[in-house]
């Protein structure tokens, strides 16, 4: 009797230890998880989206997706023209270029083969320029004419000597356009790849010029209605405009693509707060405000005002978190380069987070304009295609190596106090 009692003494607190061992490895488990994916998937820690793996598991993706767009019951060409159309009649050129792209995709497999065929047949000009005109045949031949007359670059005006005198005569009088107009710019970077049909058309502009940013500061200053986010954007685009780097050049574009798709609402709110804290950690508020009134008191000339409301402005530059907001708009630029202006606001208005900004970048190195087509289609959805991998450094492999050790721990555990209660209970 004493010699049981002592064994169930015994028993009892190595029960109440595993009992405790379990419920810690299932409270930490999940927590050292959720730390290994967050390790897995920051910015430093994931695959560079220009890896070969990326791209084509992306590239796989995309083209799946387009596989499921038509139904496969006689109806494809039609489906898939109906398509092109629509956009045509939006003006979305990029997504028209993306449905033409993946016409081998939505088409049926005779029509399919013929693209492909009918494009091997050609020699000049890309893969993607060559499938492109191929595609144009399958059109109807309205469709096909409207298609080549919105893509077609303007035709440049031949002047004579005589008439580019008048010409510039009446530059000088006439007044300058809105500065929210959208507008060709001649130092602006192409927004577009050269070998589009569309590329020469000029990327819009929407930054104004300096002398339009100093009358939007003054009314700033004095409380007025003026966005503090388009301002500042407006700003940081300007004082890179002369500026020939590739960085600062992808930051005017980019300011100017953010700036318009902003202003037409089309920015998720989550990505606004995003690039809001950016524009302000850039460009403080306080510290702008100090130095713009510092710009504005001394009595000058409009043309002298200008020069000191743009030092005004680099002098409130924070170095260290512009280079972090440069790198974020060097994404759109690079989006809007493979694509559109037009284009990388459509993929840009689907992310939220720096995170679907990199997702929507690989998905445009992957597919170009089909990216943009399967925005219009999927919306937000299309980021998930995008196959963003994992680095494995020394660090992430521990980390799971520890997961699996504590994964193992409780496997052990619950098989030891399982097998403990059938003893006691097979001895009581």
């Amino acid at each position: 009797m004493t010699s049981r009692w002592r064994q169930r003494e015994f028993e009892r607190p190595s029960t109440w230890r595993q009992s405790l061992l379990f419920n810690s490895l299932m409270l930490l488990m999940p927590i050292f998880a959720s730390q290994i994916i967050t390790a897995a998937y920051t910015s430093d820690m994931a695959t560079d989206s220009l890896s070969l793996e990326a791209l084509s598991e992306t590239r796989q993706e995309i083209d799946e997706e387009f596989r499921t767009l038509v139904i496969p019951n006689g109806t494809e060409r039609r489906a898939w023209a109906e398509r092109i159309e629509a956009t045509l009649d939006e003006r979305d050129f990029s997504a028209a270029r993306g449905y033409l792209l993946a016409a081998p995709l939505m088409l049926n497999k005779q029509d399919s083969a013929a693209v492909l065929a009918a494009a091997d047949a050609e020699s000049s000009g890309s893969r993607d320029q060559r499938l492109a005109r191929a595609a144009l045949l399958f059109l109807p031949e309205e469709l096909r004419a409207s298609y080549q007359r919105s893509t077609a670059p303007p035709p440049a005006p031949e002047l004579t000597p005589s008439e580019d005198d008048e010409t510039e005569t009446d530059a000088a009088e006439t007044p300058e356009p809105e500065a929210d107009t959208p507008r060709a710019t001649g130092n602006a970077v192409q927004l577009s790849p050269m070998d589009e049909p569309f590329a020469q058309q000029g990327s819009f502009f929407l930054l104004g010029d300096p002398a339009d940013l100093t009358r939007r500061s003054q009314r700033w200053l004095a409380q007025e209605q003026v966005d503090s986010l388009q301002l500042r954007l407006r700003a940081l685009g300007l004082m890179t405009q002369d500026d020939p780097s590739p960085e600062s050049q992808a930051v005017f574009e980019a300011a100017s693509i953010l700036r318009a798709a902003h202003r037409a609402g089309r920015l998720n709110d989550r990505f606004i707060r995003y690039l809001s804290s950016r524009v302000e950690d850039a460009l403080p508020e306080d510290v702008l405000r100090a130095e713009l009134v510092t710009a504005f008191e001394p009595v000058m000339t409009t043309e002298a005002r200008t020069v000191e409301v743009l030092k005004a402005y680099e002098t409130a530059l924070q170095p260290a978190a512009r280079e972090r907001l440069a790198s974020d708009m060097e994404i759109v630029a690079r989006i809007a380069e493979l694509t559109s202006s037009s284009g990388a606001i459509r993929l840009v208005e689907q992310a939220r987070t720096p995170e679907d900004m990199r997702r929507a970048r690989l998905l445009s190195e992957s597919g170009g304009h089909r990216s943009v087509a399967l925005a219009r289609e999927l919306g937000p959805d299309v980021l998930g295609l995008a196959q963003i991998g994992v680095k494995w450094s020394y660090g992430l492999v521990l980390q799971v190596m520890g997961l699996m050790a504590l994964g193992m721990a409780l496997v052990w555990t619950t098989l030891s106090a399982l097998t403990q209660a059938e003893t006691i209970r097979f001895r009581s």
